[in-house]
């Protein structure tokens, strides 16, 4: 056990060695644009001269002997392959096993937040879901801002309802705040939070309650489908699925590691308690808060069957700048991971979940550039005439995506199928280089602002 004094060493040293860059004005941003620049070269660059790597595989006599050779690019192909087809079949079983015939109408009260800031034209969508939702036990705060006015007009006509309630943030300018205030200002045994452009399936509180009052999860998060409309929506939608349903699948497998976000989740309160709410420091408080909870030991679960439907952004300047700020924030929440890792093992408090939650953190954050690396050895298979194998991954994504599309079409939530999923050999390195655009100015011109997506009626 280190003594106090080494244990404060350490973290002066800590915070000195992690300090982000000094912000440098104009010329930093100048810095900034060169250095992304470099990142995305440098990442082609590899990518293209890994990917011709030549590997020579044994044949084992019984299939005849002798070797063969295969590029490194090629051996992506298949693991990329591998990944995403192993990723499927996890999911398709989740999907499976999470209908339940009989869910609860009464129970443990539920406060459900709905935190709300220049959204007021669709904030009717997640109270009136919500008030027809199958649990009666469940009353609906909305917590506006006080500079806010449209939205406390809104929220107090909304509030003519019995089990609606208006609250103006005591706590102003963040979400994070907002959810902690309405927390403080509640009784209710489970607290609930979802974004005010939700529409809520209205079997989701009932489900989720089932599985929390026997005794299977602490927390419940649900799932939520971006409304693919437009090209932006089609874009968001199957970028979703990938990067959210899919991706996810094996890293929680493996590491025990679920998302608990700030929207479609249900929890008791007392999981609240143990992680002290959201944090109104972090620019993505739902990312912070599903660590908090992983190394908090919290017991998260997921609950597909019974999703949420949100607006996607409306066009590509917003998608491009709600990617860009989602990405700053888990370089952000990286950053906290480590120096509270470091300190937690020094001290002798820390656990193995000390250790994965930054490693976790870094493959969302540094994923960005193994998945952009992807097209430089995409380029090597054409030049060297073996493009086929690019059918392989390619097909597998596909595939997956639009069994996915189909599941929620099937189940009344979306429209048409169509041709959407297409798009995804664009959308992913486009959501690749927002990444790596957010990591370099958290580094150098990140200053705290935020990009905020307009939405509709």
């Amino acid at each position: 056990m280190a003594d106090s004094n080494s244990v404060s060493a350490l973290r002066r040293l800590w915070s000195r060695a992690t300090a982000r860059l000094p912000r440098l004005g104009g010329f930093g941003e100048r810095v900034e644009v060169a250095l992304f620049g470099l990142v995305i070269g440098a990442v082609v660059v590899t990518g293209y001269v890994q990917g011709q790597l030549v590997f020579v595989l044994p044949i084992p006599s019984v299939f005849g002997g002798d070797a063969v050779t295969v590029l490194q690019a090629t051996v992506a192909c298949l693991t990329l392959t591998g990944l995403f087809g192993l990723s499927m079949l996890v999911l398709l079983g989740q999907l499976g096993r999470d209908d339940q015939t009989e869910l609860p109408t009464t129970g443990p009260s539920v406060t459900a937040v709905v935190p709300v800031h220049g959204d007021e034209s669709v904030l009717h969508r997640s109270v009136v879901s919500l008030l027809q939702s199958r649990y009666r036990d469940l009353s609906v705060v909305i917590v506006a801002e006080p500079d806010d006015e449209a939205s406390i007009r809104r929220g107090r006509a909304l509030a003519r309802h019995d089990q609606v309630e208006l609250l103006v943030n005591g706590n102003p300018g963040t979400k994070a705040g907002a959810i902690d205030y309405a927390a403080a200002e509640t009784t209710s045994e489970l607290l609930a939070v979802f974004d005010a452009d939700e529409r809520v399936d209205p079997r989701f509180v009932s489900s989720a309650v089932a599985r929390i009052d026997d005794d299977r999860a602490d927390v419940v998060q649900g799932r939520t489908i971006p409304e693919p409309e437009g090209l932006t929506g089609l874009a968001a939608y199957y970028e979703s699925v990938v990067l959210g349903d899919l991706s996810q699948r094996l890293l929680t497998a493996l590491t025990g590691f679920t998302v608990a976000a700030s929207r479609t989740v249900v929890m008791r309160r007392s999981a609240f308690d143990a992680v002290d709410g959201y944090d109104p420091k972090m620019l993505t408080e739902d990312y912070a808060f599903a660590f908090d909870c992983y190394c908090s030991e919290v017991d998260v679960a997921e609950q597909f069957s019974f999703a949420s439907t949100i607006e996607a952004a409306h066009n590509p300047v917003d998608w491009w700048g709600q990617r860009k700020r989602w990405m700053t924030g888990y370089a952000q929440v990286l950053h906290r991971l480590v120096g509270r890792g470091l300190r937690r093992l020094w001290s002798g408090e820390g656990t193995h979940r000390d250790v994965l939650a930054p490693a976790i953190c870094a493959s969302s954050v540094f994923g960005n550039v193994f998945m952009l690396s992807l097209l430089p050895k995409a380029a090597v298979l054409v030049a060297h005439g073996q493009g086929r194998w690019l059918a392989l991954p390619g097909f597998t994504l596909i595939g997956a995506a639009l069994a996915l599309r189909v599941y929620d079409t099937t189940r009344g939530r979306l429209g048409s199928i169509g041709v959407g999923y297409l798009l995804l050999p664009a959308v992913l390195p486009l959501y690749s280089l927002a990444g790596i655009k957010a990591v370099v100015e958290y580094l150098f011109t990140w200053n705290g602002e935020w990009y905020s997506v307009s939405k509709g009626s």
